[in-house]
């Protein structure tokens, strides 16, 4: 094919050179709809600017290319998924040997956002819910609380909750490497 039928995409400042015909193989996207009367058409250097991540674009314009859709790792889901977005290209094209390493980020997003609506209560019981919860509410309401009424909470925190304090994380630690 001759240099008319060439065009010229510079890419957040990386240059791609590629056919016209190329870029009509995916229709109805950005890509496809090039024309010389676009703003970021520079007749000067006869080229496309786009202020996009070129990292990206390679996979994009490899797409365009071979038909494959391959996700790069070296950027996270959430942006590829934003480039994918501006040119127009749909995110279930990933090839499936990338299927699982893309998506991740979904699955991710799904398990805070379920995290997110679940009340769950952060804050630490007071000396009352403690009393309750150990059994120890009447001597905690007449004062009498003892030494072991006192200790056995903690006992447990540091044994049963390995992220409540930094003694507890050492406990935890210390459990692990005597299973091993």
């Amino acid at each position: 094919m001759d240099a008319e039928n060439r065009v010229v995409l510079n890419v957040g400042g990386i240059r791609h050179e590629t056919y016209k015909a190329t870029l009509k193989k995916i229709p109805a996207t950005r890509l496809s709809r090039l024309t010389e009367a676009l703003a970021n058409y520079d007749p000067i250097l006869n080229e496309y600017f786009f202020d996009r991540h070129p990292g990206v674009f390679a996979q994009v314009l490899n797409y365009y290319r071979t038909g494959k859709l391959h996700y790069p790792t070296d950027v996270c889901g959430p942006l590829f998924e934003e480039e994918l977005e501006f040119w127009g290209l749909d995110s279930n094209q990933v090839e499936p040997c990338c299927w699982m390493t893309y998506t991740q980020h979904r699955d991710t997003q799904e398990t805070l956002a379920v995290l997110d609506r679940l009340d769950l209560d952060t804050d630490k019981p007071n000396e009352e819910e403690v009393a309750r919860k150990f059994g120890f509410e009447d001597d905690y309401y007449n004062g009498t609380v003892s030494w072991w009424q006192n200790t056995k909470p903690k006992l447990w925190s540091l044994f049963d909750e390995p992220y409540s304090s930094q003694a507890a994380k050492a406990s935890g630690r210390s459990g692990a490497l005597q299973t091993k």
